[in-house]
């Protein structure tokens, strides 16, 4: 089993400002940072835990939470942004976590969008966006990261996407230990969000560096809709998608769509 979490070892290893809390079982840590939020904390702030009895993705999918095997992050970050403006904050994470995966050594990073971290096509992370509007062109958003460390080998396998953890990856003799992965993950994450109101721009061009369905042949599911084929064409730089499908270009809102790649582009 991995190192249990430790806020001192997490706050030398970052050496940034930051309010940090630990749970050691809680229902989520999006929802604990929220409340944190309502109490009136300063921000930033940050909810780490050991284990998540609710923990979930985007559209209400269960996130595997087994206790300390992962690690389970929150951020909450004041943007001076209207909450419509935050699209591509979830991309811009993505950018975060394979910035800080290549730092550990991990070099075959893939994004998946608009919130899927990836291994060799296999997924490692997971991020949930949560924003409230404050008042006019300021909002609070709850950044929620799951990142898999080391799970357990009996840990069920996904029947739509196979996973992997950091330590699986790593060779034999890079072994780093828990706390110092959830401070270089917050870190990344903090940075991101510093950037992300002035160059934005500059994180969308970074976040096509990676995304692994760019180009490719997808599948498009949609909500009370059959599925379409199409190709990925590119992004916006409010984070939606554009796909060309039957050789007109369409964007999609993440709120609507999900993706699954077939294949390479032949046209």
């Amino acid at each position: 089993m991995a190192e249990n979490l430790d806020l001192e070892q997490i706050r030398r290893y970052m050496n940034r400002d930051c309010k940090l809390f630990l749970f050691e079982k809680t229902d989520s840590t999006n929802d604990q940072a929220m409340l944190k939020v309502k109490q009136g904390n300063v921000l930033p702030l940050a909810c780490f835990a050991e284990e998540q009895t609710q923990g979930r993705g985007r559209r209400g999918k269960v996130w595997l939470s087994p206790p300390c095997s992962s690690v389970y992050l929150s951020l909450a970050w004041q943007f001076d942004l209207s909450v419509n403006n935050l699209g591509a904050l979830s991309l811009a994470m993505g950018v975060a976590v394979a910035r800080m995966l290549r730092q550990t050594g991990l070099e075959k990073v893939g994004l998946k969008w608009p919130n899927d971290v990836l291994l060799d096509d296999k997924k490692i992370a997971g991020i949930l966006i949560e924003a409230t509007q404050v008042k006019n062109q300021v909002t609070t958003a709850i950044i929620g990261v799951g990142l898999n460390f080391e799970l357990p080998v009996d840990s069920p396998e996904m029947p739509d996407q196979p996973w992997t953890d950091v330590i699986s990856e790593l060779p034999v003799g890079r072994k780093p230990g828990r706390n110092e992965i959830a401070a270089l993950l917050l870190k990344e994450c903090m940075v991101v969000c510093e950037d992300f109101v002035q160059n934005q721009s500059a994180l969308m061009f970074e976040y096509q560096k990676y995304d692994i369905c760019l180009q490719q042949q997808v599948n498009v599911y949609m909500e009370d809709a059959p599925s379409v084929q199409g190709v990925v064409v590119g992004f916006e730089t409010n984070g939606e998608i554009r796909i060309r499908i039957n050789n007109k270009e369409q964007l999609f809102n993440s709120a609507y769509i999900s993706l699954r790649k077939t294949g390479n582009a032949n046209n």
